[in-house]
């Protein structure tokens, strides 16, 4: 067989390849040689294989599948703090409101006011009980009311009068010094409602403002509490120096209940005037 084929051929082919080196190669035909890509050698394989492969012992616990962790409460950032809103700021101003002034508060004279107050609602067509007394008095004394007993204008006739010109001439005031009017100015005491309260008292302070009293004399607890309102207390109040209208006042005991009762009478003489700056003994 050695003798039927020629390798010679083939033999000179293999002998060029090896010296031509790791540089150069020849290809498929046109046999041209051509630069040779370099290739990075691969890892050796390892000579032993190791023995079988043991995974990691795997605990119960990692085993199950980790439990996703409750979501935490979405914290709810506070809102900022929105500044306080003022009275003046969430309502409208109040609407100012004029006061429409009564016609007696104009009044110029003791006669001009008595024809005025006669108008108002609660003297319309009534007969008025008035001032009786000199022009501007040293001492005014001031009544709830008229007494039933006394006919208009002769109040300084009646024992009630006497009693009193007696007690202030010893506190060296002349009995034709002294003057008397009235809170509610008809014949009839009692409790008014706070409307007709209020409108009393700007009466007498229209009419103090007329008659310019040095002083004047409030008596009873009733009458007091109406001049005065409710926040005094009578029996700490009586014989002190007092105020209404700008008018120096003293209240005292009831003179009618005075009149007849010696206990008033003292309780009066020694404790509440004494108390009082007003008169001189």
């Amino acid at each position: 067989m050695a003798e039927e084929f020629d390798f010679s051929a083939l033999r000179s082919y293999l002998q060029g390849q090896m010296d031509l080196g790791d540089s150069e190669v020849y290809l498929d035909e046109p046999w041209t040689p051509k630069k040779r890509v370099a290739t990075p050698a691969a890892p050796a394989a390892a000579t032993s294989r190791p023995a079988a492969f043991s995974a990691p012992a795997v605990s119960a616990a990692s085993a199950v599948p980790p439990t996703r962790p409750a979501s935490r409460p979405q914290v709810v950032q506070p809102s900022q703090p929105q500044p306080p809103v003022f009275m003046s700021d969430a309502m409208p101003a109040p609407r100012s409101v004029s006061r429409t002034a009564s016609p007696f508060e104009s009044a110029s004279s003791l006669q001009d006011f008595y024809a005025q107050i006669n108008n108002e609602k609660i003297y319309t067509g009534k007969t008025l009980y008035r001032y009786e007394g000199p022009e501007h008095p040293a001492v005014l004394l001031l009544f709830q009311a008229p007494h039933v007993e006394i006919p208009a204008g002769h109040f300084f006739e009646s024992s009630v009068a006497e009693m009193l010109k007696r007690m202030f001439a010893s506190l060296n005031v002349a009995p034709e010094s002294i003057g008397v009017t009235f809170f509610y100015k008809l014949p009839e005491s009692r409790n008014f409602p706070p409307l007709l309260e209020a409108a009393l008292r700007k009466m007498l302070a229209k009419e103090l403002s007329l008659l310019a009293p040095s002083t004047m004399v409030t008596f009873g607890e009733p009458l007091f509490h109406q001049v005065f309102g409710k926040g005094k207390n009578f029996m700490e109040s009586a014989g002190t120096d007092m105020e209404f209208a700008g008018v120096k006042t003293c209240a005292l005991v009831d003179a009618f209940a005075m009149e007849g009762d010696k206990q008033l009478k003292l309780l009066t003489w020694k404790t509440h005037l004494p108390k009082c700056s007003y008169f001189k003994r």
